[in-house]
């Protein structure tokens, strides 16, 4: 695990108990797995960007504040294109996330090592936003109101 992610994990755990929240309460409101905060805290487990902005909003703070990152800018443009792509038709959503998933994944292919894992990550993350995506989808160009209307009648 890299000294990044052990810092990481040690800025949530402060951001945590300045919040007085408890490790679970945080992987609640984060949507992550039980004892996932408990692992990134203690830098055995790495965190997804989708991950570290759920962590960031569930503690009420800045993501950069959490990375120490000097360049806050870059994650809040993060975050904002992901507010953006929420907002927008669920086609067009699922479109422009595929794109942006096969861009990552081939600039990722020719990329140092250094980047490379942070690239194949983000990758993992954008294929997470759709399949996570609790929006209501889009009802099929087929559907028959009338008959589905009277099955749904004819129930009661």
């Amino acid at each position: 695990m890299s000294i990044e992610h052990t810092q990481i994990g040690e800025r949530i755990r402060k951001a945590r108990l300045a919040k007085q929240m408890k490790q679970s309460d945080l992987d609640i409101d984060a949507q992550l797995p039980s004892t996932a905060i408990s692992k990134i805290e203690r830098g055995s487990r790495e965190i997804t960007t989708s991950e570290l902005i759920r962590i960031a909003r569930a503690l009420g703070t800045p993501v950069d504040s959490l990375t120490g990152n000097s360049d806050g800018f870059i994650y809040s443009e993060e975050i904002k294109i992901v507010e953006a792509l929420r907002e927008i038709p669920f086609e067009d959503y699922k479109r422009i996330i595929s794109m942006l998933e096969a861009s990552v994944y081939y600039t990722a292919k020719d990329a140092d090592m250094n980047k490379k894992d942070s690239l194949l990550d983000l990758v993992s993350s954008l294929a997470s936003f759709m399949k996570n995506d609790q929006r209501p989808r889009p009802i099929e160009k087929n559907y028959n109101n009338e008959k589905d209307i009277k099955k749904l009648k004819n129930l009661h």
